[in-house]
C-alpha cells in the first residue's frame, strides 16, 4: 500500500496550504488538510461525528475542487469503523491494561510510573475504553498530549 500526497497553495485573503493524501490502489482518500480558518474552525466544531477529525472533514472551499475530483474518478473518503466497548474506565479493563504496562508508562523512553489512562481516540471522537485504544502513561505525558491536541500540525 503506497500513499499520495497532493498539495498545494490556495488563493484567498492569505495563501494556504492545502493538502490531500490518497491511496491510489484502494481509491482511498485518507487525508485531507487546509491551513485556512475555515476549515481548522469546522474541525475543531466536528466534535462527535467522526474518529479522527482531521481525516474525515468536510473539504473547505479550497479542498472542494481536488476531492470533488476524485470523487468523479471513483476515489471514496475513508469513513472511521464504529468502535465497540465500554465508555467509562471498568476495573477488569484497569487490571488488563496495568498487567500489559507492569504499572510503566507506555509512551517508549519513559522511565515513570504510570498513573493515568489516555484513550487514543478520544470519546467524543467515538473513542471507547477498549485494550487497543487506551494507554497507560505518567502525568507528565498526558498534559503533553491534551495541550497539542488542537493545534494544527502538519504530518
Amino acid at each position: 500500500m503506497t500513499t499520495r500526497t497532493i498539495s498545494w497553495k490556495a488563493k484567498g485573503s492569505k495563501i494556504y496550504d492545502c493538502t490531500v493524501k490518497v491511496i491510489d490502489n484502494e481509491k482511498l482518500i485518507i487525508w485531507i488538510d487546509c491551513t485556512c480558518w475555515d476549515f481548522v474552525n469546522r474541525r475543531l466544531k466536528s466534535i462527535g461525528e467522526n474518529a479522527d477529525k482531521k481525516v474525515f472533514q468536510t473539504p473547505c472551499k479550497h479542498l472542494k475542487k481536488i476531492v470533488d475530483a476524485l470523487l468523479k474518478l471513483g476515489y471514496k473518503l475513508k469513513n472511521p469503523e464504529p468502535m465497540n466497548g465500554p465508555t467509562k474506565l471498568t476495573a477488569n479493563i484497569i487490571r488488563l491494561i496495568t498487567e500489559r504496562s507492569n504499572g510503566n508508562c507506555e509512551v517508549e523512553s519513559c522511565p515513570n510510573k504510570a498513573t493515568q489512562f489516555h484513550r487514543v481516540i478520544r470519546g467524543f471522537n467515538g473513542g471507547k475504553y477498549t485494550l487497543e485504544n487506551t494507554r497507560h502513561i505518567c502525568k507528565d505525558h498526558h498534559k503533553s498530549i491534551h495541550q497539542n491536541e488542537f493545534q494544527t500540525s502538519k504530518s
